[in-house]
């Protein structure tokens, strides 16, 4: 008989709001967005967004973020159809190897592509200013 050990709990989740220019808002991650807390995020997106009008930029900074799960995901693509909504520019910045393995496997790289904080290109962007789009070769 195997004995089952006990598993450890998801870090919680600290989100952080700061505005470094009055066009752009960043949202640190810090901790784990799963099921039970993914729409947390959600929410406090969709409050930034209302109270925020003149905001061109929204930054999810991910590099404190421990896990991120179906859910997590389903908040992220949630996020990026709100910020599409309203005009304004998401960034996933700081990764972690495990979400740009998350965003790779499920195919959401090109809709949630990351850019460099600092205004750079999408990460896989081809020259027809596709995310993750794949010329064939000739």
């Amino acid at each position: 008989m195997t004995e089952s050990l006990p598993r450890p709990l998801p870090d919680p989740l600290a989100v952080v709001v700061t505005t470094p220019r009055a066009d752009t808002v960043v949202v640190r991650l810090d901790g784990a967005m799963d099921f039970e807390t993914a729409y947390e995020v959600v929410d406090t997106v969709r409050q930034l967004l209302r109270s925020h009008r003149g905001v061109r930029t929204l930054e999810l900074h991910c590099g404190g973020l421990t896990l991120c799960d179906s859910a997590g995901l389903s908040a992220l693509l949630l996020i990026r159809r709100l910020t599409e909504g309203d005009g304004v520019r998401l960034v996933l910045s700081e990764c972690r190897p495990a979400l740009d393995r998350l965003l790779e496997i499920t195919g959401t790289r090109g809709r949630l592509g990351r850019e460099a904080a600092a205004g750079g290109r999408n990460e896989g962007e081809d020259g027809g200013g596709r995310a993750g789009s794949r010329r064939p070769s000739p």
